[in-house]
Formats: structure tokens, sequence, C-alpha cells
């Protein structure tokens, strides 16, 4: 009986006794074996998201509390800001604003600790090649002299935070690169990236370092005394979200906001920002005097209170895991201070971690 043309062309059958066994053809063996050799074509699955804390005080000294607060968080890693670099009012001069303390019992050897420093976009304008050589020296020293300790992992990682403008990126980049000549060897240097970085690389540029990190807050006005959120308007971070180019050139970890202020307008200015909700004192416009966190509020201050409540919190993480996250990417909260544990509880934390997860992986 005639077989089939298919049968033909990828098998014959063995004639022997039982007349039901057959064997494939070399070619036929050859094919499956390329078939089962084939790599697949699904992506590569994410790592879990790991939690971080931003610790933004002067003085390293991290109590009982937290400490078990970030052990049932499972966060390994903290980003410590080490220098506040700005100008002196009514000059030219550079200097530091904030330098970190750190008390000599202080333990930190169960964290991987990545030096921070903020340094206001004021310090490039107009920044001569020798001040930046200066600048990126005196940074380097000082982060010799802290003596922080090195990841078990031996990662020796180094962020600058900087909120650099079309007019200031040249200069802010040429620092980053000497700054890592500075550093010690092997040492991974990051950046931190706004929304509007982010969305307009061409126009702000791409900084030369070898992570971003993605800072979803501080989106708002704030010296708008009208202004609805000026710490996160989900309305306004989603005008830079949708709509940005679907692959930015660095690595992104991603740092989302679980602080709170009080901001005190006088005479249609900000006058002072005062960490905290102080749900103690009115909001509005104040009526008599008062002392708060040692600040005297005269009557006719403007009180605004400033918030990131847990549905905040929640809806940020579901808009922005769907920007373009590093596989291994970090979740960095800002940041851990005395309320962070009373009104951002680990639940909380890890339901977010678990959101920024989810829709990662289906993004």
């Amino acid at each position: 009986m005639k077989q089939p043309r298919f049968w033909n062309n990828c098998a014959f059958f063995l004639h022997v006794d039982n007349p039901t066994i057959w064997l494939p053809s070399l070619s036929t063996t050859l094919l499956f074996c390329a078939l089962f050799l084939l790599p697949t074509c699904s992506p590569p699955i994410p790592k879990p998201i790991s939690p971080a804390f931003y610790y933004w005080q002067t003085s390293l000294s991290i109590s009982p509390a937290q400490r078990e607060y970030l052990k049932n968080a499972h966060c390994k890693k903290l980003y410590v800001k080490i220098l506040d670099i700005g100008k002196e009012s009514g000059s030219d001069a550079i200097t530091p604003l904030a330098q970190l303390e750190i008390p000599p019992t202080e333990n930190l050897s169960d964290f991987e600790i990545v030096r921070t420093i903020f340094i206001t976009n004021e310090v490039f304008q107009q920044i001569s090649e020798e001040k930046t050589t200066w600048l990126a020296e005196k940074v380097a020293e000082f982060d010799a002299r802290l003596n922080l300790p090195v990841s078990s992992a031996g990662v020796y990682e180094f962020q600058v935070d900087c909120d650099w403008t079309g007019s200031t990126k040249d200069a802010f980049f040429r620092f980053l690169e000497i700054l890592r000549t500075k550093l010690p060897a092997g040492t991974l240097l990051s950046s931190t990236i706004r929304l509007h970085q982010y969305k307009f690389p061409n126009r702000t540029g791409v900084p030369p370092v070898d992570r971003g990190m993605l800072m979803c807050y501080n989106t708002g006005d704030i010296d708008d005394s009208e202004a609805r959120n000026s710490i996160l308007d989900l309305e306004d971070a989603r005008k830079y979200i949708v709509g940005a180019p679907k692959n930015y050139p660095l690595p992104l970890d991603l740092a989302l906001p679980i602080f709170s202020w009080t901001l005190v307008y006088r005479g249609d200015e900000l006058w002072k920002i005062i960490p905290g909700s102080h749900k103690e004192v009115p909001l509005g416009i104040l009526e008599k005097g008062t002392f708060l966190s040692g600040h005297y509020l005269r009557p006719g201050d403007l009180l605004r209170r400033e918030t990131i409540s847990a549905d905040l919190l929640k809806k940020a993480t579901q808009l922005a895991a769907t920007t373009d996250l590093a596989d291994d990417a970090t979740l960095a909260f800002f940041h851990l201070d005395s309320t962070s544990l009373h009104d951002y509880p680990v639940q909380l934390i890890d339901a977010v971690c678990h959101i920024a997860d989810s829709i990662r992986v289906k993004h």
C-alpha cells in the first residue's frame, strides 16, 4: 500500500516480524533534536523586587525599633546621605550644607550601604572645569574619611542626587566622569533620575553612570500654596510616565515617597518646610501665633499639610511600575525616620513590593 507523502518525508517503516514497529529516519531524528535544543523565546523572569530605604538624617544612628522594622521588611540596603552640597547664601562659594556623622558604636554590618550625596543644580551653573575637578576630589576625600562598610557582596555603590537641567547637564555629567576616577576602582556609580529627565532623555541627556534611580515624587510646585500635593500628584506623574520612551538607556531602580511635611507660607511665599504632618496644628490661616518644632508661626501664616497615604502609595506604585525598570530593580522608600514605623507598617511595604512585582512582570 502506498504511503502518504507526509510519512514518506518523515520516516520509514522497519519491516520486521512486528509490523507495527517503526523507526524514524535520520533526518527526522536531527529535526527533533534541533527543536529540542532551540532556546525558548520567553523573556527572563525578573528577580523579585527588593526593598530599600533612604536614610536622610545628619547622624547615622539606627534605633533598635528601626532595625527590627528593617529586618521584618527584609531590607538589606540603605541609601545613606553623606553630604548636602550647595552654594553659600549671597555668594558663589560651593560648600557642604550638611555632613553625615557616624557614632563610633554604630553597627552597620547587616546592611549594604549606598553612599549618597545631594547637590543643588545651582552648583553646576557656570562652574569652571578646575572647580568641577576640585569638587569631585573633595567629595571623594570626604567619602574615604567616613570609612563606611562595603557590602558582603563587595559592591561599592555611590549615588549622586541632583536635579540637573538642560543648561547644567554638561557640567554635571563632567563632574560624574571625574568623580568616577576619584572613587575606588570598580565603584558602581548611580544617579537619581527625575520624571522629566526620564521622559525627555534627548533633551536633558542621560548621565554617564551605571544605574539610575527613578524618583517618583516631588512632582508638584512646592512654592504654589494652592498645589494639590507637591510631594506626589498622580496626574502630574502620569504626564511624564505615559508616552515616555519604552527603553531608558540605563537600568533603573525606583524610589517612592513615605513621608509627610507641613508647609508654612508667609506673605504669599514658602517660608518653612517642617517635616512631619503635625496633625495637632490646624490648617489654613493661623488666627494666633504658636510654636511648631522650634519655629514661631505668626498670625496670618498659611499652613498646608501634605502626606502620602497608604492608598496613594499603592496607586503611585501601580503607575510607576509600568516604567522601564531593571530586571534586578530595587524599590527604595524615601525615607526612614521615627514616623515610618507607625505610618507605613511592614505589611504595607510588603504589599507595595508585591504590586510593583506583578505589574512589572505584566509590563
